[in-house]
């Protein structure tokens, strides 16, 4: 296991003394190069949780370390230029060019111009917008989805370890969000952040997160891998979050790869690197085919028969 990004140690936080805890006593560790999702219904303390990382508010008991620092010993703007954030609207300025608000902070850290031009570039490219087509546009030349790739573009600026994230994808549309959920992952898996992700979309927290946890009233009610969550939901509520298509979202957490077997592919249609078995599901019911060949992280091939799926999942798909 890599070393503890973000550390909660009893962390309460209580905006009136006559009303109950927006946060009550939690204790939450996170990961460098993992990805944390924090859902629940409206009011249940994700949001204020994820804000008491960087201060935005302040908790009331308990601390929160980052990278073994209380965040209250840290000054302010060194703490807040350590964190990447990516919130629902963006928050780009719309008086400067898309290359003018993605080097905000390095400018304020006072690095040079070439230096930052580099760097623009660079990250245009990692969120697959092209420089020279992006570079000088202006934020009410985009579309939101466009828009919300620069915010995360600009969160990743100087390369913070960690990098926070407050509903990014929920004014999106269906597609543009699957679209920019994939870039997230992309990018997670060449970057490997400590990620942080307030969400109220359960089918979102489940294709992103390495580890779901589940908030009600203040407290942490479950804390587990999306596997996990979605064969043993802890409480009816947990179960509830999760809804209707249990056995689809368990699928999409599920790599192909780890469920292949012996036997011939040959001529069978391919699964790229990385599938799933929700996207294998699909491509046996689009072709009918007995077999796919699925190819590992080393190149090499095996095989993923229909027989496997249908076990895998209890003979309820396939």
């Amino acid at each position: 296991m890599t070393g503890i990004a973000i550390e909660f140690q009893s962390v309460s936080k209580s905006f009136s003394a006559k009303l109950r805890p927006a946060v009550d006593q939690i204790d939450l560790k996170v990961h460098q190069g993992e990805t944390v999702a924090l859902i629940g219904a409206s009011g249940c303390g994700k949001t204020t949780t994820l804000k008491m990382i960087n201060r935005l508010i302040e908790p009331t008991a308990g601390a929160i370390l980052v990278n073994g620092k209380d965040v209250r010993s840290l000054p302010l703007l060194e703490l807040r230029r350590s964190l990447g954030y990516v919130i629902q609207h963006v928050g780009l300025f719309p008086h400067m060019t898309v290359a003018a608000n993605i080097a905000i902070v390095p400018r304020l850290l006072g690095w040079d111009q070439e230096r930052i031009h580099r760097r623009v570039d660079e990250l245009l490219e990692l969120v697959h917008l092209p420089p020279a087509e992006f570079r000088d546009r202006r934020p009410f030349d985009l579309s939101g989805g466009q828009q919300q790739r620069v915010g995360v573009a600009r969160a990743l600026a100087v390369d913070p370890p960690i990098l926070l994230m407050d509903e990014p994808f929920g004014a999106l549309d269906p597609i543009t969000r699957a679209s920019l959920q994939n870039e997230i992952l992309e990018i997670q898996r060449k970057l490997r952040k400590a990620i942080v992700i307030v969400t109220h979309d359960m089918e979102e927290a489940v294709r992103l997160a390495d580890r779901v946890v589940v908030m009600q009233a203040g407290k942490i009610v479950m804390d587990a891998s999306p596997t996990e969550m979605l064969l043993h939901p802890s409480t009816p509520f947990v179960a509830s979050l999760l809804g209707e298509g249990r056995m689809i979202k368990l699928l999409q957490t599920l790599k192909a790869v780890d469920h292949t077997g012996p036997g011939s592919c040959e001529g069978a249609r391919e699964l790229p690197q990385g599938a799933s078995l929700y996207d294998a599901l699909n491509l046996f019911l689009e072709t009918g085919a007995p077999a796919l060949a699925v190819r590992g992280a080393d190149g090499g091939g095996s095989c993923l028969s229909r027989e496997r799926l249908f076990e895998v999942t209890g003979g309820k798909a396939a």
